[in-house]
């Protein structure tokens, strides 16, 4: 039995565009229409499935000038490559969701009394749009370095001093 790394190595195709090509031959029952939807060559397709009937050493295809259906070892096939294609579709979701979604903890440091008036309906409704996140929410009127103290948001209702710190004015604040 070869190494793993050898095998790899030495793979002249790539198995999971031949499994793809595999399963729309059989689901459409034409090398041409694989074709097409894949947006390959019939060619390719067809390159496709010899290097994997090569591989396996069986032939998967009952081939028709017009039509191709799978034969019992195709059938067979054709099951196994459907759930090995969806767990490769799923792994992709679940890497895509993990990327996309916003997760972890969230420090706030803001007024003690502008906190508690009106960031808890800010907060509840953030909460629900990302579940996945925690927020820590440090009320104090004291004012604080945020960098030091670990804050990732402070919120001032105050002109701010001359800083490196990024800032942006959320709304004018009424005397």
């Amino acid at each position: 039995m070869k190494s793993l790394s050898t095998s790899w190595q030495n793979r002249r195709w790539d198995k999971v565009t031949s499994l793809q090509a595999f399963v729309k031959v059989v689901e459409t029952g034409s090398f041409s229409e694989a074709a097409r939807q894949l947006r390959l060559s019939r060619s390719a397709i067809s390159k496709y499935i010899g290097d994997l009937e090569e591989s396996l050493g069986v032939q998967l295809l009952n081939r028709t000038k017009r039509h191709a259906s799978p034969n019992e070892n195709g059938q067979l096939y054709f099951e196994r490559a459907l759930a090995i294609l969806s767990e490769i579709d799923g792994a992709d979701q679940a890497v895509t969701h993990l990327q996309s979604a916003a997760r972890g903890l969230l420090r706030i440091n803001a007024p003690m009394s502008f906190g508690t008036i009106k960031l808890g309906p800010a907060l509840a409704d953030f909460m629900v749009k990302y579940p996945e996140m925690q927020l820590q929410l440090v009320l104090s009127d004291d004012l604080v370095d945020p960098v030091q103290d670990g804050f990732d948001v402070t919120l001032r209702i105050a002109e701010l001093e001359s800083s490196s710190l990024i800032a942006r004015k959320s709304r004018p604040c009424r005397g």
